[in-house]
């Protein structure tokens, strides 16, 4: 198997692009709202749906929690 081939991901590709979920979040923790996100990422033009957005966010959150217990249980 090749690079090429490994990279690549069978289905349909993410609807937020990797390298903006940071951005994503920051913005979350700020304060704004999926819906408020999804704007702001929609002028940009990016062309995303807000439950995008919360997959996104509840995913990350979602393996903070596990790390944090991690840490912990050590």
């Amino acid at each position: 198997m090749n690079q090429e081939t490994k990279a690549s991901r069978a289905g349909r590709p993410r609807a937020i692009p990797e390298a903006l979920v940071p951005e994503v979040l920051s913005l979350y923790r700020q304060g704004l709202g999926y819906r408020a996100i999804t704007r702001e990422l929609r002028q940009r033009g990016i062309s995303v749906d807000w439950s995008a957005v919360r997959r996104a966010v509840e995913a990350r959150s979602n393996l903070e929690r596990e790390e944090v217990r991690r840490l912990h249980d050590f």
